[in-house]
């Protein structure tokens, strides 16, 4: 490890100490939906940043440097969890795979580089916490006659929606930033790689040593036929507001953005 490499291992030390402090605000219910989403803003504001800047100085074709991370997603709405990790994960840099287990549960692969993994698994985990205390507090806003998980369903799909356009947006101004930072006037170094380049570079890296480990994946796209959409908008509507603070047969399947 480099000198320049030494740095930035003490400060991603305590930059994931401050963004999961972050996070810790976004999920606490006693705050506003705007204070939530300022908090998670911030924490992917930074963790894109960290990414970006780790990108310019280490070589992204590092085959050693991608790492492969899972985790169980528990019932109920597994699959649309599933999407969460898989709208996550595409904004930074990863690649996911799902393999269905009994009981409603599904295991996720995540690959990509250390950072990106490890904020993948982080932010997710934050938002299931937001939907599911979202799903909980707009249950009164269900139409008479609608059933419960009619309803649940629905919502979770558009708060998966709404968060997955969301982090797209957000990726595009962090890296348009990025870019402008580095580029402009002044910028340190003018004549290197733009920004977009190395991540390209750096996509293609996980993307090649994703398809190594899973051969053969047949990618899907997890979106649900709704038999009714009123929880839909809400679940948009809850996404909009959430905090984006960076046994049985066994089916896998990859997951496309």
């Amino acid at each position: 490890m480099t000198s320049t490499e030494e740095t930035f291992e003490q400060a991603r030390a305590k930059l994931v100490e401050r963004v999961r402090m972050l996070l810790a605000h976004a999920e606490d219910p006693s705050i506003t939906a705007e204070e939530a989403q300022a908090y998670t803003a911030k924490a992917q504001q930074l963790m894109t940043k960290y990414a970006i800047d780790l990108a310019m100085i280490t070589d992204v074709e590092r085959r050693d440097r991608v790492v492969q991370r899972d985790w169980i997603i528990e019932a109920p709405y597994a699959a649309h969890k599933v999407s969460l990790v898989n709208a996550v994960a595409r904004t930074n840099d990863c690649a996911a795979i799902y393999t269905d287990l009994a009981g409603g549960h599904k295991r996720i692969d995540v690959v990509g580089y250390p950072e990106d993994v490890e904020w993948v698994q982080t932010l997710y985990s934050s938002l299931v916490v937001q939907l599911t205390g979202a799903l909980g507090a707009a249950r009164r806003l269900k139409p008479p006659g609608v059933h419960g998980r009619t309803f649940a369903v629905g919502f979770a799909e558009g708060f998966v929606h709404e968060i997955s356009d969301r982090l797209k947006a957000a990726r595009r101004a962090a890296v348009a930033a990025a870019e402008v930072e580095r580029s402009g006037p002044g910028a340190p170094s003018p004549g290197g790689p733009s920004v977009a380049l190395v991540l390209v570079a750096k996509k293609q890296r996980v993307d090649d040593e994703y398809r190594v480990r899973f051969p053969g994946a047949r990618s899907v796209h997890r979106y649900t036929r709704l038999s009714s959409w009123s929880g839909y908008q809400p679940g948009r509507d809850a996404g909009r507001r959430a905090s984006l603070a960076r046994g049985a047969v066994r089916t896998r399947r990859a997951l496309s953005a």
